[in-house]
């Protein structure tokens, strides 16, 4: 009987400071109460975005009335998912995802040159390799039932329609830079979050 491989955690750690798109909330974290000062316990207060780190969008994010983050389809977010290596600089363009032989219900993780760095710890670069919006109507009418990317933001809102509208979970601000390309099986849960477009969520891969 073989030993199942180590889980490997795929999450951006949330830390005082970190980099955030730049209209959204800043990234907050303090000590409230201490026990170095007198305090019975530590307390710790967290402010920030619900779209801070790696987090999963919910349809309300691009969509007035729709579902919030306690809608979810976690199964769509649990079970067997790809790495892909992404070697265009620019872009997750149609071309490359055209390559890639898809089955229905797959999950998709797109690995860039973002992650060639600990981004997290970096200014915003607004520069980060999007998915096209053409490449997400590929991807859509193939079936994938999640996206997930390793940047804050898996691109432009016709890219965000397409994936949600179609309820296609989608994953953000994975860390995936010692995430080889490969065949995983995924743990992502988000938070439950009443009224929220977006929730953080932990995110665990284990090589298959």
């Amino acid at each position: 009987m073989s030993i199942p491989l180590p889980w490997l955690d795929a999450t951006t750690p949330i830390h005082d400071g970190m980099v955030h798109w730049p209209d959204n909330a800043p990234v907050h974290v303090k000590k409230t109460l201490s026990i170095a000062t007198g305090a019975a316990a530590n307390v710790t207060e967290v402010s920030m975005s619900a779209h801070t780190g790696t987090h999963v969008d919910a349809p309300l994010h691009f969509t007035a009335n729709a579902g919030d983050s306690t809608t979810i389809d976690l199964a769509r977010l649990m079970g067997a998912a790809r790495v892909v290596g992404i070697t265009d600089p620019r872009s997750i363009s149609l071309a490359e995802v055209e390559k890639l032989e898809i089955e229905p219900g797959a999950r998709l993780l797109f690995r860039t040159r973002i992650s060639d760095h600990e981004w997290s710890t970096m200014p915003f670069q607004p520069d980060f390799v999007a998915l096209d919006a053409d490449a997400a109507r590929h991807l859509r009418d193939r079936g994938v039932v999640c996206v997930g990317v390793d940047y804050l933001s898996v691109g432009k809102a016709d890219t965000h329609h397409t994936l949600l509208d179609a309820g296609i979970c989608v994953i953000e601000g994975l860390a995936l830079q010692h995430i080889v390309p490969g065949e995983y099986e995924m743990l992502c849960l988000p938070l439950k979050i009443v009224d929220s477009d977006g929730a953080p969520a932990r995110v665990l891969l284990r090589p298959l």
